[in-house]
């Protein structure tokens, strides 16, 4: 018999099996952007963007300590077509190394010329890592999530009446390119570039389906390992099962996937929830994924936890589920016939195995 558990496990693989052919997993993989020295401006070519199903990740490593070098950014400009007249709205970075100047992040709308900018200090420092999603409130967040944008509630309403956050929200719908522009300022020591402290790069990437994580070295959805689970999306690692629970590899969604379904050991069945529980006595299980226990036949007995039965000595019996110990297995009684001796035998292997028989149906 298949446990129940196994079924459930083949459902889940089946169900994880039919989301990942419905999704289109990453887009692309890391770009890099070749910093050159001095000050400059460079743009990627217009690529396919939508902004409802795909996000922008941005990685940045340092490569020695960041000196008073100056002015940098990046923006992330979008458009309704491939060309700089159809401008819709951009996210940007601009940092600065300079000691007495500050850092920031800010959205602008075309629309209105209205930017929202982000106040948290902990966003506007310069970032290992981002995200942009542009169909969530947050719309940013740096170094795998430890920090997101307050930019919804940063956009106050104008005194015009106007709302940056309301004309951004709107602006999405338009969307249909987009395009990256990194820049800098001439360096406080000649000679010094940008790309002699950074590299920069970034990608387009799609959800992961569910039981998956976005590898963040080689841009594909694997499958979360054994006893881990993961919700997909843009997650770049998979949760840990509780101690104990299992669950397959590239299968659990969340927590309530991982049971405590193991192969049980001789002498043990599995209850309802998946976990072992010993046999009681007087019953046997060969363990594994056996849902109870099997009451021993007659003439046998087994303590608790037994993978097998143990035969009653010669010239004894017990009813079948009945014997948990030795002691269970008692004398078979005979009649002699109607003198009214009777008589205890323990080598009588013919009329033994009658009456064993004929007292096992009692």
């Amino acid at each position: 018999m298949v446990s129940p558990q196994k079924n459930k496990m083949k459902t889940l693989i089946l169900f994880a099996a039919i989301v990942s052919t419905a999704h289109s997993w990453v887009e692309t993989g890391w770009e890099e952007f070749k910093l050159e020295a001095g000050d400059h401006s460079h743009s990627t070519p217009y690529v396919d963007f939508n902004p409802l199903d795909t996000r922008i990740h941005m990685r940045l490593t340092q490569l020695r300590e960041v000196e008073d070098m100056g002015q940098f950014g990046v923006q992330y400009e979008f458009f309704e077509e491939g060309k700089r007249s159809s401008f819709v709205s951009s996210v940007n970075f601009d940092w600065h190394t300079k000691p007495g100047h500050k850092s920031g992040v800010f959205l602008h709308v075309a629309e209105d010329f209205s930017e929202c900018i982000e106040e948290n200090p902990d966003m506007l420092v310069i970032p290992s890592w981002a995200s942009i999603d542009l169909n969530s409130d947050y719309t940013v967040e740096l170094n795998n999530g430890k920090v997101r944008g307050s930019f919804k509630e940063g956009c106050e309403e104008a005194e015009d009446g106007s709302d940056t956050w309301l004309s951004w929200k709107r602006s999405l719908e338009k969307i249909r390119k987009l395009a990256v522009k990194v820049t800098d300022t001439k360096f406080v020591a000649p000679g010094l570039s940008l790309e002699d402290y950074f590299t920069m790069e970034y990608r387009l990437v799609k959800a992961c389906p569910v039981g998956t994580y976005l590898s963040d070295k080689i841009s594909v959805c694997l499958d979360c390992n054994a006893d881990h689970y993961s919700e997909g999306g843009y997650s770049n690692s998979c949760n840990p099962c509780p101690p104990g629970a299992m669950v397959p590899s590239g299968v659990g969604f969340n927590e309530s996937n991982c049971t405590y379904w193991a192969p049980c050991p001789g002498g043990y069945y599995q209850d309802e929830t998946g976990r072992c529980e010993m046999c009681s006595a007087g019953h046997y299980s060969q363990g594994d994924d056996a849902l109870f226990c099997h009451p021993c036949p007659c003439d046998s007995y087994a303590e608790p936890g037994a993978r097998h039965c143990t035969v009653c000595p010669d010239g004894t019996a017990v009813r079948a589920g009945k014997g948990t110990a030795a002691t269970d297995c008692t004398d078979i009684k005979m009649d002699d016939g109607g003198s009214g001796a009777v008589g205890f035998y323990s080598k009588v292997s013919v009329i033994q195995a009658i009456l064993v028989s004929a007292y096992c149906l009692l």
